[in-house]
C-alpha cells in the first residue's frame, strides 16, 4: 500500500484531525443508549482512529529514514 505524496507537517495535521474525530464520534456514541445507532458511531470512531495511527507510522518511518 503506498500513501499519497504528504508532507512530514501534513500528515501530522491529518493524524490530529483522525483523532480529533475519533475523539468527538466517540463522546456522541457515549450519549446514545440505543446500542444499534450507537453501533455505526462507535466503529467510525475506532476507524478514525486506527487511521490517525496509520498516519503517525508513516510520519514515523518518513522521519526515520
Amino acid at each position: 500500500m503506498t500513501l499519497v505524496d504528504l508532507s512530514d507537517a501534513e500528515l501530522a495535521t491529518a493524524a490530529q484531525a483522525c483523532r480529533a474525530m475519533a475523539y468527538q464520534e466517540g463522546e456522541r456514541a457515549k450519549k446514545l443508549e440505543n446500542p444499534t445507532t450507537r453501533g455505526p458511531i462507535e466503529a467510525a470512531s475506532r476507524r478514525y482512529a486506527e487511521l490517525a495511527l496509520k498516519l503517525e507510522t508513516a510520519r514515523k518511518r518518513r522521519t526515520a529514514r
